[in-house]
């Protein structure tokens, strides 16, 4: 597990000396560099026509959920959402008593509650009692809407967890620690199993804007730009997979 210490009320990672996410404007960030980077909205505008539409995410770094929590809030705000799986994985999952900090930090979205937690607990629990566990699935059905936004959390590295799926992706958040501090989420083996997953059209967004981390992509398939990026951040990454191979 992760062992975390707290500056000002902010978890940081021991191993990786680094934050789970801005004490100021961190919700925002957020939205702004994986929701708006990979222009979500509108992707799911674009598959309202369709008869029951499904979306994929994919995120590297699931962290404290904050990520997937913007995510289900703004689908929650949508009146005609398609269906949404969220794929993430984490192999330094945190306690639910480190978890708990989100409501206090983010109280204008809906974060972990009681139920959610427990089970998360639950799931942690026998991971780490080596009983065969190593995934964690939580599904909220929309307020008006038939559809249901899936969650699937697996608890092992990288490349292992890349491997295993077997669905595509349509847009990848790719959040882990930064590039100079957990340099192994960011190597190329791990970017071209990101274009086995993807297709024609699968965008990514990232906060990073390091050169080897564009090249890597770069050399996978995927076109890279810069965009500004969030407060004081000069730039990120955004890009898609604009054709795939015959």
């Amino acid at each position: 597990m992760t062992e975390v210490f707290f500056e000002k009320e902010v978890p940081i990672s021991e191993r990786f000396g680094d934050v789970y996410f801005s004490k100021q404007g961190g919700s925002e960030e957020s939205a702004y560099v994986f929701f708006e980077g990979n222009q979500v909205l509108s992707k799911w505008k674009e598959l309202e026509i369709k008869p029951n539409p499904r979306f994929t995410i994919g995120e590297l770094g699931f962290g404290t959920g904050l990520n997937y929590f913007i995510t289900l809030n703004r689908w929650i705000e949508e009146k005609n959402p398609p269906n949404v799986c969220f794929y993430s994985l984490e192999k330094f999952p945190l306690e639910p008593s480190t978890l708990l900090i989100m409501k206090n930090h983010f109280p204008e979205i809906t974060t972990w509650d009681q139920e959610m937690l427990a089970s998360y607990d639950k799931a942690l629990r026998d991971y780490k009692q080596n009983q065969g566990l190593s995934n964690w699935s939580w599904t909220v059905s929309h307020p008006i809407h038939s559809s249901s936004f899936d969650l699937h959390v697996s608890f092992s590295d990288v490349l292992t967890t890349l491997g295993d799926w077997k669905e595509t992706i349509d847009v990848w958040y790719l959040d882990g620690f930064s590039p100079a501090k957990n340099p192994e989420m960011w190597t190329l083996e791990v970017f071209q199993k990101l274009k086995q997953l993807s297709c024609k059209g699968t965008s990514f967004a990232t906060f990073t804007s390091a050169g080897f981390v564009r090249r890597n992509l770069e050399t996978v398939g995927f076109i890279v730009r810069k965009q500004t990026g969030f407060g004081r951040k000069r730039e990120m990454l955004v890009g898609k997979i604009e054709s795939l191979p015959l």
